[in-house]
């Protein structure tokens, strides 16, 4: 009886040991800017919902974590995206470049493009390019910045609580889950490199973002 014992836990343990060292355990702050407000009158709202949020920016500042071996805190990541249509409609096409911090080591990228399209496959859609940069990221309060020289600025400011919109005027989810997702103001947002996508933009104070942290 012992040995049957003593056997099935080693098979449990060596389970847990596998799945753990497989499956990709990242967490950290997202933000999300769309070309829309998700945050408005009904009027508004219905009017973009059919002319724009055909762009979004998703942006991951890791703080802890590994993807198959390799720690990937302090990494972070950007993916562009664009459909032919509102992407909050399904199903639209989607897709992607992706824009690495170049502080990043040549495995810490590939380990983390791997993780981004093992697990947001569908919301990222087909990935047509990845690059690195320079990334600038920064919170002050409720502030969030970040900044990708000569292709990307947002400059986002989260509401203080979920409570302080109104629950009926939210129109839309962010694109992943979140633990305690909050609207936030983009007193601008903006997109240069229409390299690959063949699409650029610059929105001013409108209620498009998300923020919030994001595990996996």
């Amino acid at each position: 009886m012992r040995t049957f014992c003593r056997g099935w836990i080693a098979v449990l343990l060596l389970t847990v040991g596998v799945g753990a060292y497989a499956s990709p355990t990242l967490s950290g702050e997202y933000i999300e800017a769309r070309t829309l407000n998700v945050y408005t009158g009904a009027c508004h709202a219905n009017g973009e919902s059919v002319t724009a949020g055909r762009e979004a920016m998703m942006i991951w500042n890791i703080r802890e974590g590994s993807y198959n071996g390799v720690p990937l805190a302090g990494v972070r990541a950007m993916a562009v995206v664009s459909g032919e249509k509102n992407l909050a409609w399904n199903p639209v096409n989607r897709r992607a470049v992706l824009y690495l911090d170049e502080k990043a080591t040549p495995s810490q990228r590939e380990a983390l493009v791997a993780a981004l399209k093992e697990r947001y496959a569908s919301q990222i859609g087909q990935v047509i390019g990845v690059k690195t940069a320079p990334f600038e990221y920064s919170r002050n309060g409720l502030e969030y910045t970040v900044r990708v020289p000569n292709v990307a600025y947002l400059k986002t400011t989260r509401y203080s609580c979920e409570h302080c919109v109104m629950p009926h005027m939210v129109w839309y989810e962010p694109f992943i889950p979140l633990k305690s997702s909050l609207v936030a103001k983009a007193s601008l947002s903006e997109f240069k490199d229409a390299s690959e996508l063949g699409v650029n933009w610059r929105r001013t104070n409108e209620n498009s973002s998300y923020v919030g942290e994001f595990s996996f």
